[in-house]
C-alpha cells in the first residue's frame, strides 16, 4: 500500500467515512455479533488455593515490551491488539487503558492516533507511555462490514428526535459495544493480571461517544474515561446514570470541523442530525455527578501551533471523582500531540503544548474503589 492510500485509510480515526458505513444495509460475514444472551461466561483469573499468588487462566498473547492480537471468543471478526508495559510481572496488578478508535478506523489506526508522526514505536505515544509508567494498553476494534472490515464503527448511541446516531451501522443496527467490551476485559483479565479498580477508557470522536457511553452504563468497570473530539451522544436519546461515581475529562477544540463545539448538524463527511456541544456534554456530567465549580487553569503555551488550552475543572463530585473540560482554543479535530492523519486543511490543527501526559496524569488519579 503506498503512502496516499495509507493517509486515506487513516482519515478514518474519526473524520470519514461514516456516511458510507451508515448506507450499508446489514451486516455481512458468517459470525453474528454476540449478545446478552448468547455470550458465554469466561472464567476469570484464579489464585490457586494457599498460594497467594495471582495465575493466569488463558496465555497472554505477548509477553512484557511486546504486542500482541488476541481472539475475543464469540466475536471472531474483532480481535484486540495489545501492547504490554516492558516492566510487566504477573505478581503485580497492573492498570488497563483501553483506547478506542475513531469512526471508521480501527486497532491499528488507534494505536498510532495519539502518536506525533503516526509512529506507534515513538516514546511519547500512549503505549509508550505505558511503558514508563506500567499499565497495559488495549486497542479494540469496532464493527466492520465486507468488503473494507478495516473501516469500523462503535454504537455510541443518540438516533432519535433529530440526533445524530453516532455512529454508522454500528448504531443504526443496535451492535451491542457494551456486551463486546465487557468480553474484551475478561479476556485481558484472564491472560493478564490487571487491577479491576485501575481500569480506564480514551477516544477519538466517534470512540470519545463510546467512552462516555461506558461512564454512563460501565461505570463499575472504568474509574475514569477521557473522551477527544466527541461529546456524550448516549445521553440525548438514553438515560445517563452511572451506578457509580466515575471521573470524565472531555478534549474539544473550538474549530473542529467534524463535531464542532457548538451543538450543530456540521460534520465533515457524514450528515443526519445534530451532535452535542462540549459545554452541554460536560454540563450533563457535572449535574449527574453532583460537583461543585473549580479552577479554571491555562496549560503553558510552549508550542507557536496557533493554540491554546484551557482546563477547567469541577470538584466536590459524588466518590471524590472530577470532571473536566479541556478547551483547545483554535484546535480541531485531533489529539493533542498525536497524529491529525489528513492535512490541517481537512482537520483542523493539532494541539502540540500537552500530551498523553497530561491525559495519563487525570486518569491515574482515579481509582482503588472498594
Amino acid at each position: 500500500m503506498n503512502d496516499v492510500a495509507r493517509r486515506v485509510l487513516l482519515w478514518s480515526l474519526g473524520v470519514g467515512f461514516l456516511l458510507i458505513v451508515a448506507g450499508c444495509a446489514g451486516r455481512g460475514g458468517s459470525v453474528p455479533p454476540a449478545t446478552s444472551a448468547d455470550t458465554e461466561p469466561i472464567t476469570l483469573p484464579t489464585t490457586p488455593a494457599g498460594s497467594g499468588e495471582w495465575a493466569s487462566a488463558a496465555p497472554p498473547c505477548a509477553e512484557g515490551g511486546g504486542w500482541g492480537t488476541c481472539a475475543v471468543a464469540g466475536f471472531e471478526d474483532r480481535p484486540y491488539d495489545v501492547k504490554v508495559p516492558s516492566g510487566y510481572d504477573q505478581a503485580t496488578a497492573f492498570p488497563v487503558v483501553v483506547a478506542l478508535h475513531g469512526g471508521g478506523g480501527s486497532a491499528a489506526t488507534a494505536e498510532t492516533m495519539t502518536c506525533p508522526g503516526g509512529d506507534r514505536a515513538e516514546a511519547s505515544c500512549l503505549q509508550g507511555l505505558g511503558d514508563v509508567e506500567g499499565f497495559l494498553t488495549v486497542f479494540p476494534n469496532g464493527s466492520g462490514f465486507p468488503p473494507v472490515r478495516r473501516l469500523r464503527t462503535w454504537n455510541a448511541g443518540g438516533g432519535e428526535a433529530g440526533w445524530n446516531c453516532t455512529s454508522g451501522r454500528a448504531c443504526a443496527e443496535g451492535t451491542d459495544d457494551m456486551v463486546y467490551l465487557d468480553a474484551v476485559l475478561d479476556d485481558v483479565a484472564r491472560r493478564y493480571h490487571v487491577d479491576p479498580d485501575r481500569i480506564y477508557a480514551v477516544g477519538l470522536s466517534n470512540g470519545a461517544a463510546l467512552a462516555h457511553r461506558l461512564a454512563c452504563e460501565r461505570s463499575g468497570r472504568f474509574a475514569a474515561v477521557v473522551a477527544v473530539a466527541g461529546s456524550n451522544q448516549f445521553s440525548t436519546t438514553s438515560p445517563c446514570d452511572p451506578a457509580e461515581p466515575v471521573a470524565v475529562m472531555q478534549v474539544h477544540g473550538t474549530e473542529d470541523p467534524c463535531w464542532t463545539y457548538e451543538t450543530s448538524e456540521s460534520a465533515c463527511v457524514d450528515r443526519g442530525g445534530r451532535k452535542l456541544g462540549a459545554i452541554e456534554s460536560i454540563t450533563g456530567w457535572v449535574e449527574r455527578l453532583g460537583c461543585h465549580q473549580g479552577s479554571e487553569v491555562p496549560v503553558p503555551d510552549v508550542d507557536d501551533d496557533g493554540t491554546s488550552t484551557t482546563m477547567r475543572t469541577w470538584t466536590g463530585c459524588d466518590g471524590g471523582v472530577e470532571v473536566v473540560l479541556a478547551t483547545v482554543k483554535g484546535g480541531g479535530h485531533t489529539w493533542p500531540n498525536g497524529d491529525p492523519a489528513l492535512p490541517e486543511r481537512r482537520v483542523g490543527r493539532v494541539a502540540r503544548d500537552w500530551g498523553n501526559e497530561r491525559i495519563w496524569a487525570f486518569l491515574s488519579r482515579f481509582g482503588g474503589r472498594g
